[in-house]
């Protein structure tokens, strides 16, 4: 019996895992994501990217995997920031928080993918 609770346990961490593990790239780094729960939706999450490269990055592309409380896939959404003249771009080593009120009816987690950035210059980073 105590096998057995041991290997559950341990499914169960790992699917909490998977889900939560966010994945940067070489120039941006994930380096929190927090959410916010209200009446079994997910109503708002926040994620704050550091850039890591030595270039100021302008743009920035990234999906949000939202999943339940069992590890199972609820909804995949695609993200952008976009600096303008209201929005600074991220210069080398700092941080910037984003907000984004999704409203996923049945997740409580969000997993964020960074698929590619651009710097000011035009690198382009994947």
């Amino acid at each position: 019996m105590k096998t057995y609770l041991i290997l559950c346990v341990a499914i169960v961490c790992h699917h909490l895992v998977l889900a939560q593990s966010n994945k940067s790239i070489n120039a941006i780094e994930v380096s929190d994501v927090s959410v916010l729960n209200s009446f079994g939706y997910l109503t708002g999450y926040s994620v704050t990217f550091k850039n890591t490269s030595t270039k100021t990055i302008d743009y920035i592309g990234w999906t949000t995997n939202y999943f339940d409380n069992s590890g199972r896939l609820v909804k995949t959404e695609q993200n952008a920031f976009n600096s303008d003249s209201l929005i600074e771009p991220i210069v080398s080593g700092f941080e910037k928080t984003l907000y984004r009120t999704p409203g996923v009816k049945g997740a409580s987690k969000a997993q964020i993918v960074v698929m590619d950035a651009h710097s000011v210059d035009g690198t382009k980073f994947k």
